[in-house]
């Protein structure tokens, strides 16, 4: 019964451990993440608020916005730890879906979609997101990519 148990808090504990850890490292030491839309604009985005939403998924609620050159909008959305794209990577890095909406109704407002990659390591584990947006009309999409 005490190997149950002590089974039982190992699994708690480390899931806690990683669902902060993943908190953490999304924070970003409240700095932006750097990168480019449409190969050409800069973009800068900043994780403000990161929650556990479902801990058994591994889904965490994020919030934020994002700066592309300038023009700030905020965002909320997920991101969710993909098992199946996990255990195929190559590289042991550790990926995560990614959704996040802006807010507001403009041409230029809409959703980041993607993937969140994190690749550990002793010096600093690198965080990369990639993927397109897509404005709410549907009359716009582009490539995007921004990491730490």
């Amino acid at each position: 019964m005490k190997k149950v148990v002590f089974l039982l808090f190992l699994i708690f504990g480390v899931t806690i451990f990683n669902a902060q850890e993943v908190e953490k490292l999304i924070k970003n030491n409240n700095e932006f993440f750097t990168g480019k839309i449409d190969n050409s604009a800069n973009l800068k985005v900043l994780f403000e608020t990161i929650s556990t939403e479902n801990q058994e998924k591994n889904t965490y609620k994020v919030f934020g916005f994002s700066d592309v050159e300038g023009t700030k909008a905020y965002f909320e959305g997920t991101i969710t730890f993909n098992a199946e794209k996990t255990r195929n990577a190559k590289d042991q890095s550790k990926i995560y879906d990614l959704k996040l909406s802006e807010k507001g109704n403009g041409k230029h407002n809409g959703i980041f979609s993607g993937e969140l990659t994190i690749k550990e390591s002793s010096d600093k584990n690198q965080l990369k997101f990639e993927g397109a947006w897509t404005n709410y009309g549907n009359t716009l999409s582009f490539p995007f990519y921004f990491n730490n």
